[in-house]
């Protein structure tokens, strides 16, 4: 996901988007992750403004212009009291255009999350919004991310005469990826042995600090990798071709409960058998999940 918002950034594209199905880890991966990097990489070039779309229900032109003031963490904006629609219109474009003449590449990158809820009125209000900055000189380069769902919004902007609202802000698109492999699980459980931290500052994993025993005697989460990845596959539901892909929500929701187990005093080998993983894996409702995000 960072290597492609970061091509797109520097290729300075008007919009592209990024859509995967429910809980495969996009919306944790922009606020744990690529937020930072995005932010370390182009600070001072193209500075991020980081937008979650929390309503699935349209906005009115006044609360569309008061999510971006407050999403771009303008001072004056009140988070109680909508501006209006064409003094919040005005300060939107100002707070942009402010922050893209901060940067030495007159850029500024808009990134929405759950952007599949974004209805055309909204498109249109940031093409307005991308066409003032033009003419300025300075560019707004929308980058959305959300569910299936968005990618059939092109389609279904083409087929209500909206085209151009396509060609400009969902013009290149990426699929997001779940959890593809033994080896990206390992990886993922890997987080809780040594990359992590808890508490915050003390330089102790999560592993280290709710089994301190068993990480002493050199256990590791990631070692069960291999345990885990057959709950996955043997827990999804059958089909003509077999899941590739697994969500990160229940890989983790598992690794958590397989801490609390132990913090609880529960036995390594108990714990981190395969019943116990199949048992904890089963009651995140994954396979109905599985079921529901699968796709033909």
């Amino acid at each position: 996901m960072e290597k492609t918002i970061s091509r797109w950034v520097d290729q300075q594209i008007s919009g592209g988007y990024i859509y995967g199905a429910s809980r495969l880890g996009k919306s944790r991966g922009i606020q744990y992750f690529v937020c930072d990097a995005l932010r370390e990489k182009f600070g001072e070039i193209a500075p991020l403004v980081i937008w979650l779309r929390r309503s699935d229900t349209q906005l009115s032109e006044s609360g569309f212009w008061h999510e971006l003031l407050l999403a771009g963490k303008f001072a004056f904006a009140n988070p109680l009291k909508p501006a209006g629609r064409i003094k919040g219109q005005r300060l939107a474009y100002e707070m942009f255009v402010t922050l893209a003449r901060s940067a030495r590449g007159r850029q500024v990158v808009l990134l929405i999350d759950e952007a599949h809820d974004m209805s055309v009125k909204e498109w249109k209000w940031l093409v307005g919004l991308q066409n003032a900055m033009d003419w300025e000189g300075y560019r707004l380069s929308v980058i959305s991310v959300g569910s299936h769902q968005l990618n059939f919004q092109p389609d279904s902007l083409g087929m209500t005469g909206n085209a151009h609202v396509a060609a400009r802000f969902l013009m290149v698109h990426e699929r997001f990826r779940g959890i593809r492999s033994e080896e990206e699980t390992a990886y993922a459980l890997n987080g809780f042995d040594t990359d992590s931290e808890w508490p915050v500052g003390s330089g102790t994993s999560f592993l280290q600090y709710f089994a301190e025993d068993d990480f002493q005697l050199g256990r590791r989460l990631g070692h069960c990798a291999q345990t885990l990845w057959k709950a996955l596959q043997d827990l999804s539901p059958p089909g003509k071709t077999k899941a590739s892909e697994f969500p990160m929500w229940q890989i983790a929701t598992v690794a958590e409960d397989i801490l609390k187990a132990l913090a609880s005093g529960g036995q390594w080998n108990n714990v981190v058998s395969y019943d116990n993983i199949l048992l904890l894996l089963s009651r995140t409702g994954f396979s109905t999940h599985m079921r529901n995000i699968s796709r033909p």
